[in-house]
């Protein structure tokens, strides 16, 4: 037997004659049953629970919007929001821009140099618009900064460059007219063309006495205006006995007329005093700045 049997290779065993080799198969993986379904759904609930969303399938053609519920229509689009209309200017500083609108008159000082000049109340940033007359107003030099005109809670009304920045600032006055200092400048007032020409003081009117005080009725000091000619120009001015000290170091040595204003200036380097004429007849320095000083009769 163990002669007969080596003749063959280990793992071959000789068939007898009439018996026919079965074929052998190939193992196959028996088919997927129920248990992998329910192992697949556990593997995908295990990813939501521990990621909080399951795996995506490849080619759902990216973000696209949820499918509507049953019976619920679809979600449109939120519309892109429109653009707020600009806002006009407030109502009570239009009412301001309306009461002082008008056709005025720019002008220097001493009144050599005028332009004509419309206040309107129709909105033009950064304010309100104005025009000058024909020609422009090439007599004063920053009238070509000015692009608007705004009303000030004050009463003032204030010149402006297209930039929003104050070229002049005038100050409301008497008779109507207003009135601006600009540093290193001048004065310049703003007014009805007739506001400026009852506002003209002849020099007569302004010879004699009179009585300087920080507060109606409490007179400090006294003045006399003569129509003797000072040196350096201007007329000569007196100062009376018992003057206070503050107004006796000011030195007044001369006096003059200028756009309707009166001018007092110092012999001590104090420079000169301007006074605007008020609605009572007297005298109040101008621009109100500081301590008031008035100026009236005795």
């Amino acid at each position: 037997m163990r002669f007969l049997f080596s003749r063959f290779p280990a793992g071959r065993v000789p068939v007898p004659p009439g018996v026919i080799r079965p074929e052998r198969r190939v193992a196959t993986a028996p088919p997927r049953g129920p248990g992998r379904a329910w192992m697949a759904a556990g593997l995908a609930l295990a990813l939501v629970l521990a990621f909080g969303t399951a795996p995506r399938a490849q080619g759902t053609g990216g973000n696209k919007p949820p499918a509507a519920l049953p019976g619920k229509p679809a979600a449109k689009p939120a519309a892109p929001s429109a653009t707020p209309a600009p806002k006009g200017p407030d109502p009570a500083l239009r009412a301001e821009a309306e009461k002082r609108a008008g056709t005025l008159t720019l002008a220097s000082a001493d009144g050599e140099r005028t332009c004509s000049l419309q206040l309107k109340t129709v909105p033009a940033p950064p304010g309100f618009a104005l025009a000058f007359a024909a020609g422009g107003c090439p007599a004063i030099a920053f009238a070509a900064q000015v692009a608007a005109w705004m009303p000030d809670p004050s009463g003032a009304i204030r010149l402006l460059s297209a930039q929003g920045r104050t070229v002049a600032e005038f100050t409301e006055g008497a008779g109507g007219a207003y009135e601006a200092l600009r540093e290193g400048d001048g004065v310049y007032f703003l007014a009805p063309p007739s506001a400026l020409q009852d506002d003209m003081v002849r020099p007569e009117e302004m010879l004699g006495e009179w009585d300087l005080a920080r507060a109606a009725g409490s007179p400090l000091c006294r003045w006399t205006f003569s129509e003797t000619p000072a040196p350096a120009g201007g007329f000569a001015i007196a100062v009376g006995p018992g003057c206070d000290a503050g107004l006796a170091a000011f030195q007044p040595v001369a006096w003059r007329l200028e756009g309707g204003n009166v001018l007092v200036s110092s012999g001590g380097g104090g420079g000169t005093l301007r006074f605007a004429r008020q609605e009572d007849g007297g005298w109040a320095k101008v621009p109100e700045r500081g301590r008031p000083l008035l100026m009236s009769r005795p």
